[in-house]
């Protein structure tokens, strides 16, 4: 697995800045959201997708997405999502000192989250999967959240 923390970097400045110093700003935030969204997804393709290996031809719709695993730091706080009615809100937990390490869980990076939608944004938490957590097997398939600065990105060259 390859350490690609500092794409990810990029890629989480570059799309808070652009809605921080652009998008934020618009009258219409409906509409601003949804082309942020079109735009943050050919980011991802140009500065993260763009710079991994993988087998196959360029361009290809053989090259399937890219398997990001997200490595907490040892003692990372993690905050799960909790079951909800449908139509309602995510509501995200943590357990009293629960904190997870390197070995303790798998997770998948979907996206990057803040807790606020609209105004200024930071992309403060990794959104990922729970793919295995053997303490918490409960826990698995749900999402989660984990502190950007608080783990590691690897892309899984072998997986797909």
């Amino acid at each position: 697995m390859r350490d690609i923390t500092e794409l990810m970097n990029t890629y989480r400045e570059c799309s808070r800045n652009l809605w921080n110093l652009y998008f934020s700003r618009q009258s219409d935030t409906g509409a601003a959201l949804d082309a942020f969204r079109e735009i943050r997804n050919l980011l991802f393709d140009s500065i993260v997708v763009s710079e991994l290996f993988y087998e196959g031809e360029p361009d290809s719709e053989s090259i399937p997405p890219p398997v990001l695993k997200v490595v907490p730091d040892p003692s990372s706080a993690i905050l799960v999502a909790q079951p909800t009615e449908p139509g309602q809100a995510t509501y995200w937990d943590r357990e009293k000192d629960m904190v997870v390490g390197p070995n303790d869980v798998q997770l998948q990076f979907l996206d990057y989250f803040d807790f606020r939608q609209t105004g200024i944004v930071d992309f403060r938490f990794y959104r990922c999967k729970i793919l295995r957590f053997p303490s918490r097997p409960d826990y698995e398939g749900r999402e989660a959240l984990i502190e950007a600065l608080g783990g590691k990105v690897f892309h899984d060259e072998d997986a797909g």
